[in-house]
Order: structure tokens, then C-alpha cells, then sequence
């Protein structure tokens, strides 16, 4: 059944003929969704470290002598904030560098929880709660029981900071947020736009 005056077309060989000089689509880049994730990702995982290293310091009493291995987890905490707060900017300002420094300020995250108690000495005790349910079992063993018991809030923000470094190794280091980062603003070639 036809139209008059309509001449149907053949859609299985004919249709459409590209304009002379199209090379295709245009090549699918990936969106910004990711990268800006790890962004956030990485600006939380900043966060909860740095409210967690300042709760541990307004804890200690005034006038207090803290031990190096303490005084060298706290500057550490604070050096990984730094590092994962640079690359959080950097992304959001679209260099491929903030990538490389959230992936290695995941890496440190993750590290400087797990290594915090070969750093200081009974940090543990730090994250228990009012009635502490374990039997002690030497540094390591004491410090990841006190934070899956989720005492206190040191224990909570441990265990955050520990899951957010994780999560930002990793999304971080996912092809479509380089891929993002790597397609500079100034690339505005468009082949629908030639001549404008």
C-alpha cells in the first residue's frame, strides 16, 4: 500500500547516501561521570582521614609528649590529605595528572590505615568503645578488631577512610576517566560543525 505520488525507497540497499567527504561517527568518548566520581570519591576520602587524624589529636590531653611514632602517623595523615586533595582539584580541573595522584592517594589511604599500628604503638586503644569485646592479640590483631567493632568514632572513620582509599584506587585508574581526562577542552574538532 502506497501513496500516490510517494515512490517507496529501498531501505534494505538504498536510503540515506552520506555527504561526500563523512568519515563516520564520531569516535564515542567517554563522559566526564567517572572521573568526576573519583573526584568527589577522592574529596570524601580527604575528608574523613583529616576529621579523623583532628579528633585523634584533640583527644590527646594538653601538654601531652606524643611518642615518633605517633607524631610520624599524624604528619603522614596529613600528607596523604594533601596529595589526594591535589589530584581531587587537578581532576576537576580536567589534567590527566589528578588521576595518577587520586590513584596514589587511594594507595596511601588504604596504606595508612593498614599500617598504622606497625607506625604507633597501641593506637588501638583509641578505638575502643565503652566495653571493649575482645581479648587482646598484639598490635595488628587489637587494631583491625577495635575497628570492625565500630566503638567509637575513630573506629567509624578508620574503617571509612579504609573503604573510600579503596574505592578511589580503583575508579581512579578505570580507562574511561583517563579517557575523559585525557580529551582536552581545546580538541574541539566536531565534523557537523566544519564551516562554522
Amino acid at each position: 500500500m502506497g501513496y500516490p505520488g510517494y515512490q517507496q525507497q529501498n531501505w534494505q540497499g538504498g536510503g540515506y547516501q552520506p555527504q561526500p567527504g563523512y568519515q563516520g561517527p564520531v569516535p564515542n568518548r567517554s563522559g566526564p561521570g567517572l572521573a568526576v566520581t573519583s573526584g568527589i570519591v577522592g574529596l570524601g576520602a580527604a575528608g574523613v582521614l583529616l576529621t579523623q587524624t583532628i579528633m585523634l589529636l584533640s583527644d590527646i590531653p594538653d601538654g601531652a609528649d606524643l611518642p615518633t611514632g605517633w607524631t610520624v602517623m599524624n604528619i603522614a595523615h596529613f600528607v596523604v590529605v594533601g596529595v589526594t586533595l591535589l589530584g581531587a582539584v587537578l581532576v576537576f580541573a580536567r589534567q590527566v595528572a589528578g588521576a595518577f595522584l587520586l590513584v596514589f592517594g587511594g594507595l596511601l589511604t588504604a596504606a595508612a590505615i593498614l599500617l598504622d599500628p606497625m607506625l604507633a604503638d597501641s593506637v588501638w586503644m583509641s578505638m575502643l568503645g565503652a566495653l571493649p569485646d575482645f581479648e587482646p592479640s598484639g598490635d595488628y590483631g587489637n587494631y583491625f578488631t577495635a575497628m570492625f567493632e565500630f566503638g567509637n568514632e575513630q573506629a567509624v572513620l578508620r574503617f571509612i577512610a579504609l573503604v573510600l582509599g579503596v574505592l578511589l584506587l580503583i575508579m581512579s585508574a578505570l580507562p574511561p576517566s583517563l579517557n575523559w581526562l585525557r580529551g582536552s577542552s581545546r580538541d574541539n574538532y566536531n565534523p557537523y560543525n566544519q564551516g562554522w
